[in-house]
C-alpha cells in the first residue's frame, strides 16, 4: 500500500498544475530512472543505458496494462506525452535533457573508475564512441515517440531541437580553432564554411568525406542577414547558430545513428514558426528580419543540413523522407536558406548521377540567359 501511494503521489506531482510540484516531480522521477541504470543487473554501466533504452522504446508504443519488465517510472515518463496539456508533455523533455546528462556523467565517470593502459588509445577511443552511441540512442528513441504523436506545440518543438542538437554538436573552442591561411584544410563534417579543427584521430569519430559542406556553405555564409562577435556567440548563442557559424560541427557516425523523422518532421512543424519570425521582423522593421541567432530559422537550417548530410551517406534515408520529392518541394520555402540549401542539395545530385541531364539543363539556361541579355541591350 505504502509503494502504490508513493506511485499516485509521483504521478500526482507530474501532472499537477503547480509549477514547483511538477520540478519536485521531475527530480524524484529522474532519480528513479537513474537507479534503473545504477542498481541495474549488469555490472555495466553502458549495457544498462542500452537497456533502459529498449524500455523506453517499448513503453511508448505498448499500454502499461501489458505485462513486460518495464518499471513504472518508465510507465510514468511516457505517460507524459499522452497528456492533452502541453505544459505537461513539456515535463517529458525536460526529465529526458537531465536524464541524458546523468547518463553522460555516470559513463564518464565508470571510465574514470577502470584507468586504461599507456597502449590501448584504441580501445579507449571504441570506447568513446560506444558511450555517445549510447546516449544517442536513447535520446533517438525518446524523442521518435514525441514524432510519433504528432506534438504541435511549437515550444515543446524547439525543445526537441534543442535537446537534439545539444547532444549532436561539438563545440570547437576557440583555443583549439586555427586562423585562417595556415594550410589547414577546411573540416568536411558538418559545420560552418569557415570552420577549422584541428583532426584528432584519437576520437574514434569518422568524418564524412564524399560530401563538401564547404562548397555550398560559404554563399550561404554570405547570405546571412546578421553578424555576431565569435566570442560572444560561443557564450550565447544555440547550437543551431554557432553550427552554422562554424563554431560547432557534427560527428556524422553520431548522425548515421538518428532517425531520419528527427531531422524531417520538426523541419517541416517549425516552417510556420520561421515564417511569423520573419514577418515580425519585417513589420517591426527589424534589421535581422526577424531571425535572430538560435531562432526556429536557424534550427530549421541546421536541420536541413543535418538531413542533407544523413541522405548523402544513406541512400534510404534519402528514400525515407520521400526522395527529390521532398527536396523539391523545399525550393518553395519561404526562408531563403532552406530553399537555397535544398537546391544545392538537388544540383549536386544531379552533377553526380545524371551528369547529361544536368549538362543539358545548364546549356539551355545559359542560352536563355543570353536572350535575356540581348533582349535588355537592345531595348
Amino acid at each position: 500500500m505504502k509503494a502504490k501511494l508513493s506511485w499516485a503521489t509521483l504521478h500526482s506531482l507530474l501532472h499537477s498544475e503547480k509549477i514547483a510540484y511538477r520540478q519536485n516531480g521531475y527530480t524524484w522521477l529522474g532519480d528513479l530512472l537513474i537507479a534503473e541504470i545504477t542498481e541495474g543487473r549488469d555490472m555495466n554501466v553502458c549495457s544498462n543505458v542500452e537497456e533502459l533504452q529498449r524500455k523506453i522504446a517499448y513503453a511508448g508504443v505498448h499500454d502499461s496494462s501489458v505485462s513486460s519488465d518495464v518499471p513504472l517510472s518508465i510507465w510514468l515518463m511516457c505517460g507524459l506525452l499522452k497528456s492533452k496539456h502541453n505544459i505537461i508533455r513539456w515535463g517529458f523533455l525536460f526529465v529526458l535533457e537531465r536524464l541524458l546528462m546523468r547518463c553522460k556523467f555516470l559513463l564518464d565517470k565508470n571510465e574514470m573508475q577502470h584507468p586504461r593502459s599507456s597502449n590501448a588509445s584504441q580501445k579507449h577511443a571504441d570506447s568513446r564512441l560506444e558511450k555517445a552511441n549510447a546516449v544517442i540512442d536513447i535520446m533517438s528513441s525518446a524523442l521518435s515517440l514525441v514524432a510519433q504523436i504528432n506534438e504541435t506545440d511549437r515550444i515543446n518543438i524547439l525543445k526537441m531541437c534543442g535537446i537534439l542538437l545539444s547532444q549532436l554538436c561539438l563545440k570547437v573552442l576557440a583555443a583549439t580553432t586555427i586562423p585562417n591561411g595556415e594550410g589547414v584544410q577546411k573540416s568536411k563534417v558538418c559545420g560552418g564554411a569557415d570552420e577549422n579543427k584541428k583532426n584528432d584521430t584519437s576520437d574514434g569519430i569518422s568524418q564524412l568525406n564524399d560530401f563538401r559542406w564547404n562548397e555550398f556553405m560559404e554563399e550561404a555564409d554570405s547570405r546571412s542577414s546578421y553578424s555576431i562577435n565569435s566570442s560572444l556567440m560561443c557564450k550565447t548563442a544555440s547550437m543551431a547558430a554557432m553550427l552554422l557559424q562554424g563554431q560547432a560541427i557534427v560527428p556524422m557516425q553520431l548522425v548515421a545513428r538518428v532517425p531520419a523523422a528527427l531531422f524531417y518532421w520538426p523541419l517541416i512543424q517549425l516552417a510556420g514558426a520561421a515564417t511569423d519570425n520573419i514577418a515580425l521582423g519585417v513589420a517591426v522593421v527589424s534589421k535581422g528580419r526577424g531571425n535572430l541567432p538560435g531562432a526556429a530559422s536557424d534550427i530549421r537550417a541546421t536541420l536541413l543540413l543535418l538531413l542533407i548530410g544523413k541522405c548523402t551517406a544513406d541512400p534510404s534515408a534519402f528514400q525515407e523522407v520521400g526522395g527529390e520529392e521532398f527536396f523539391r518541394e523545399l525550393l518553395d520555402d519561404t526562408d531563403s536558406r532552406v530553399a537555397y540549401y535544398s537546391s544545392a542539395f538537388l544540383l549536386k545530385r544531379m552533377m553526380t548521377e545524371k551528369p547529361d541531364e544536368y549538362k543539358h539543363m545548364l546549356q539551355n539556361l545559359i542560352f536563355k540567359a543570353q536572350q535575356v541579355r540581348l533582349y535588355l541591350c537592345l531595348k
